[in-house]
């Protein structure tokens, strides 16, 4: 199986990456919380599933700190795995934002999409 991860910042074009995958005629999945991934695979695979792409970010609250262990058991399972993380300056990110009006996942009251967005990269940062 060939399974490409996509991860990085909320802004990055995360979608827009796991939407090329799909119309290359992989099975995707956005947003899984990283303890689900290896069932996730294990599951395709048996059902035959030869591409997949799935991404895990921040959405996930807590659980993408657990991505690296993920990514070193599914390494042991003899996967053809590609994994990519999409990075943005800070001012295209903020840009992003404004244009589209939605809010960053960690954007709070008590966090401006600024803080959210140095939040993120610390939260990330393995």
């Amino acid at each position: 199986m060939h399974l490409v991860l996509i991860s990085g910042l909320s802004g990055s074009g995360k979608s827009i990456a796991l939407k090329v995958l799909e119309d290359a005629n992989y099975y995707c999945v956005d947003n899984l919380p990283s303890q689900l991934l290896q069932q996730l695979v294990g599951q395709l695979d048996l059902q035959g599933y030869d591409k997949v792409g799935v991404v895990i970010d921040i959405r996930g609250g807590d659980s993408v700190a657990m991505l690296p262990l993920q990514l070193d058991a599914l390494r042991a399972n003899e996967l053809d795995l590609q994994f990519l993380f999409l990075d943005a300056q800070d001012a295209t990110l903020i840009k992003r934002y404004s244009e589209t009006r939605r809010r960053h996942p960690l954007a709070s009251d008590r966090l401006t999409l600024t803080e959210a967005i140095a939040e993120e990269r610390i939260r990330l940062g393995e």
